[in-house]
């Protein structure tokens, strides 16, 4: 018998970890591996990351990456057999990754925007394939999004603003549609889950092929499902083109109602009656070009920071210690120096090391409040790390010690 792999679809911010994390609650097995925790997922991302880092690889192989919205999966050959060794890959990566029997859960939102490979790639690996699609309304996708982007302002410049992720959002879902190759997927919302979680997470536990005991789905609703979390509440007042073809998607794909089992020719037959959308997807080549060409840019630009940083890091590592034997004046202009380098290149932010190096001036200076101020501006990005609570710990003792 084949094994069973329900993957779990929907675009980024959708809920989609949610949903995993609640099948495995549930009994199912999403493999072993260690995940991620952050302030936007408090509770894990729940993507196995060999299977991420393969879709990222994939994408950038094809001229595209996860926030390209203008790259469209259904223009790409799949079949072609440049493409081989790649199918060849991913196969292998799904037996190392699931090699129990099941039932097994995946997700990772880059495979919606990969739908023509993973449904090929799944059923060839010897897995029986189901899929849960789990739809947000597009203005919270947007809304949530922008909070993301407040948090980290620099790691989203592609969809920073809610028109580019709703054309995400629009894009990501026709593809996953058109792309369907059965009818095995059971369709549910996010506001489901928030709003009644034990009839919608049975439904999706029996779907995948679970037989969890009540309790745990009781459990899971009870602790699991956190509403307070979800302050993205929008609605559809807009004029913006690719919000309103999103938004007309959504309320398509909930007319047949929720918890739907949704046939293949029925996600087919939504995704081309969508006029407004259609309208937009032929200037999408353009798009994915000018993203594509800017993010390279901006990779060459933080290869070129990363090499800076490599000899700032070095001169501070060396030089940082011999502070307490300066003489003060000098110190003093030292310290200044590199608080205005800090200050003009963002190094503080994006290295660890240096940021480091400078609170460490600070605190041989006799600067404590200014050595602590810079430590809690770079909790966001290093505060996970052991020598961040290291240095935090040295900088809370008496300054004599």
């Amino acid at each position: 018998m084949r094994r069973r792999l329900t993957v779990v679809l929907g675009v980024h911010r959708s809920g989609t970890s949610l949903l995993t994390n609640a099948l495995v609650a549930m009994g199912a097995d999403a493999g072993a591996f260690d995940d991620i925790h952050d302030d936007h997922n408090p509770d894990g991302y729940a993507e196995h990351p060999a299977i991420r880092n393969f879709n990222d690889r994939l994408l950038a192989h094809l001229g595209a990456s996860w926030d390209n919205w203008g790259f469209r999966a259904s223009t790409v050959d799949f079949d072609t057999p440049a493409l081989s060794e790649w199918h060849d890959e991913a196969t292998t990566l799904l037996q190392d990754a699931f090699p129990g029997s099941g039932p097994f859960v995946l997700k990772d939102p880059r495979i919606g925007t990969l739908a023509p490979f993973w449904e090929r790639v799944i059923p060839a690996a010897g897995f029986d394939l189901r899929r849960i699609l789990i739809l947000r309304n597009p203005s919270e996708v947007a809304k949530s999004q922008r909070q993301r982007v407040e948090r980290s302002p620099e790691s989203f410049a592609a969809i920073a603003d809610s028109e580019p992720m709703a054309a995400l959002w629009a894009v990501t879902m026709f593809e996953t549609l058109i792309a369907l190759a059965d009818d095995n997927t059971l369709m549910i919302t996010h506001g489901d889950i928030l709003t009644d979680p034990n009839p919608t997470l049975k439904a999706a536990a029996d779907f995948a092929g679970l037989h969890p005991d009540p309790e745990a789905i009781a459990h899971f609703s009870r602790d699991g499902v956190k509403p307070a979390l979800y302050r993205a509440h929008a609605g559809h007042d807009t004029t913006d083109p690719w919000m309103t073809a999103a938004c007309a998607l959504f309320d398509a794909l909930r007319a047949p109602g929720t918890r739907h089992v949704l046939p293949a020719n029925e996600a087919r037959d939504i995704a081309l009656s969508q006029t407004a959308l259609k309208a937009l997807l032929p200037g999408l080549p353009a798009v994915r070009q000018s993203i594509a060409r800017l993010q390279n840019v901006r990779e060459r630009n933080q290869a070129r920071l990363v090499s800076m940083n490599t000899g700032l890091n070095r001169m501070f590592w060396i030089l940082t210690p011999l502070a307490q034997y300066t003489p003060k004046a000098q110190l003093e202009a030292a310290t200044e120096k590199a608080l205005a380098l800090a200050a003009s290149s963002d190094l503080a932010r994006h290295s660890f090391s240096f940021a480091h190096g400078v609170i460490r001036l600070l605190s041989y200076a006799d600067r404590h409040a200014d050595a602590l101020t810079l430590l809690n501006s770079i909790r966001p990005e290093f505060g996970n790390i052991p020598a961040f609570a290291k240095l935090e710990d040295q900088l809370h003792r008496r300054p004599s010690d």
